[in-house]
């Protein structure tokens, strides 16, 4: 299983630079060929970063509903012991919010691969980041 990170949903989203690597890679997820893993905060992250990028609430209407088509995607919803958890890797790894939550789920549900474009996670020894591109 994969933890996948918001950059991942949003280059595809977004339409940036590599966002056919990510829907190839999230295309494996819907299909049930890759199990992957992701946050009830990154999804919200998700949301007011296509908000900022004037997408429509439409637009993030639908985004909500494809989720619910990916057949081997799971959501972790985070807790608040697991949000005060995640302030203490803020301390001890120099990583910022965002980041310790995704690690501290992470930590909670014993994935330790990322899909992620992230290089802040290379810092973190007992994980290990996979581009798109090399998940498959």
């Amino acid at each position: 299983m994969y933890f996948i990170d918001a950059n991942i949903f949003l280059e595809l989203l977004l339409d940036q630079e590599r966002a056919a690597e990510c829907e190839n890679f999230l295309e494996h997820v819907c299909k049930g060929s890759i199990e992957g893993l992701t946050t009830d905060f990154i999804i919200d992250s998700i949301l007011l970063i296509m908000e900022r990028e004037g997408k429509s609430p439409s637009e993030l209407s639908l985004f909500l509903l494809s989720l619910l088509g990916y057949k081997s995607l799971q959501i972790y919803f985070l807790s608040i012991r697991d949000r005060i958890e995640a302030t203490k890797h803020m301390q001890r790894s120099d990583l910022d919010y965002d980041d310790s939550t995704t690690y501290q789920a992470m930590n909670r549900t014993q994935v330790d691969q990322i899909v992620s474009f992230d290089k802040d996670f290379d810092r973190i020894y007992s994980i290990k980041r996979l581009e798109p591109k090399d998940a498959l």
